[in-house]
């Protein structure tokens, strides 16, 4: 009887052929994970991790549109759309637009007939957010310390936990109100600080310039002293005419 052949170590394994077709094999899926990866049109998560949103529409009354950051055209916004970094929102003629973001629970309203571009930087679990708007009107309640700018051709806003309103008119007038709160106001001529029922105005050619508030259009202001310190009396009445919240 004929011995059978053994392996060099004394053991039974593959042969020759068997360990080279193994090699193949593995190297055929190396080279196929490695192309995918590098590839230009490997999906973004596989690359840089899956792009998070940072705010979210929470009302649309009437014409809203959203242009997602890197496109032209225009959509259609709805309640409950998420937005990212970059995403345009434009309210019509009798519009207006709610936003909460994702982080903090800030809230932002857009008033009829504005743009706004949404920018926010990651920062572990906050998101810096910087609003820029060439037209229009917004309202902002912003969580307590985190930082929140308002940007325009005119000037920049910038708080830490408030309730603000910022508006720029086609003539480039630039007008913040503070509710409650600071608000840091500044340009290239100058910077002061508004505080609550106060309200600054600036231009680009033009430092801000703060004075006393008296009230919206829709409200009565009464200032009075309590305990040695300034409050305000504030009565609301509703008018048909105006929009309301």
């Amino acid at each position: 009887m004929k011995a059978r052949p053994s392996s060099s170590s004394g053991q039974e394994g593959p042969n020759q052929y068997q360990r080279v077709a193994a090699g193949i094999v593995r190297a055929g899926i190396f080279a196929a994970v490695l192309s995918l990866l590098l590839s230009p049109s490997a999906p973004l998560a596989a690359q840089t991790g899956k792009a998070k949103d940072i705010a979210l529409i929470l009302r649309a009354k009437g014409r809203v549109q959203k242009v997602p950051a890197g496109k032209k055209r225009a959509l259609r916004a709805r309640k409950g759309d998420r937005l990212h970094s970059g995403d345009i929102i434009r309210t019509g003629r009798n519009s207006q637009a709610s936003l909460i973001f994702t982080d903090d629970k800030s809230l932002v309203k857009l008033r009829p007939q504005s743009q706004l571009v949404i920018k926010g930087k990651r920062e572990k679990k906050n998101v810096k957010k910087t609003l820029f708007m060439r037209l229009g009107t917004l309202w902002a309640k912003v969580t307590k310390g985190n930082l929140f700018r308002v940007e325009t051709p005119s000037g920049v806003a910038a708080v830490k936990g408030t309730e603000f309103e910022v508006s720029i008119d086609q003539s480039g007038t630039m007008t913040v109100t503070c509710f409650e709160g600071i608000v840091e106001l500044f340009n290239r001529h100058g910077k002061i600080e508004i505080k609550a029922n106060m309200r600054g105005e600036l231009t680009a050619e033009q430092a801000p310039e703060a004075k006393e508030w008296s009230g919206r259009d829709d409200e009565i202001r009464i200032k009075f002293e309590k305990d040695g310190e300034v409050k305000w009396l504030i009565i609301k009445f509703k008018n048909k005419t105006s929009e309301q919240e």
